[in-house]
């Protein structure tokens, strides 16, 4: 595949636009990618601002330091871009429907992100930083999440039972997440 180098791509709608091609240190500006098709693809050192990624496939797409700033992530399944250098980081993104799975994320931050209604399984989020981030209906599940900072995170529900979570950090008002599915009456 050609390397697409150093590049500023605007206001994209579809993947229609873009060379095809891996992409180094590239920055994806306001566009619109819904249902585009990123497999095989690899993004390295990329950025993308303000995107709307709509049921967008990476299936078997490498992503190697990739950055998602103020974008709308819908749909989209992670689980099956390439795992090995797999890393990401999400800065006042709303991400809902997607899926993480089997994933090695250490260290990875959701900065004041929406997760609405995703799912991570089998992952290592050991020290990832979840910081004021709405985690409605979020389910982990068998995920190592031992020193993930939680503390300002919200409406989680989070088995301790089901995931490895020594030396997780959580505020005392959001103990409540918890204890969901024990059905206790927290006053």
């Amino acid at each position: 595949m050609t390397l697409i180098y150093d590049k500023a791509f605007r206001r994209l709608s579809g993947a229609d636009g873009l060379p095809d091609g891996d992409f180094e240190k590239c920055t994806f500006l306001e566009c619109d990618f819904t249902g585009a098709d990123f497999s095989d693809a690899d993004f390295a050192d990329c950025a993308f601002e303000r995107c709307r990624l709509v049921m967008s496939k990476f299936e078997q797409a490498g992503m190697r330091d990739v950055l998602f700033s103020g974008c709308e992530v819908r749909g989209v399944d992670f689980g099956l871009c390439r795992k090995f250098g797999f890393s990401t980081a999400f800065r006042r993104c709303h991400l809902s429907f997607c899926s993480f799975h089997e994933l090695k994320m250490p260290k990875t931050v959701f900065e004041g992100c929406e997760l609405i209604e995703c799912f991570f399984s089998e992952c290592d989020l050991t020290r990832a930083d979840f910081s004021a981030c709405d985690l409605e209906r979020t389910l982990f599940e068998r995920c190592k999440l031992e020193k993930a900072d939680f503390r300002t995170a919200f409406r989680y529900a989070i088995d301790p039972a089901a995931n490895r979570m020594r030396g997780a950090r959580f505020s005392r008002e959001g103990l409540e997440g918890l204890l969901a599915q024990y059905g206790l009456e927290i006053e």
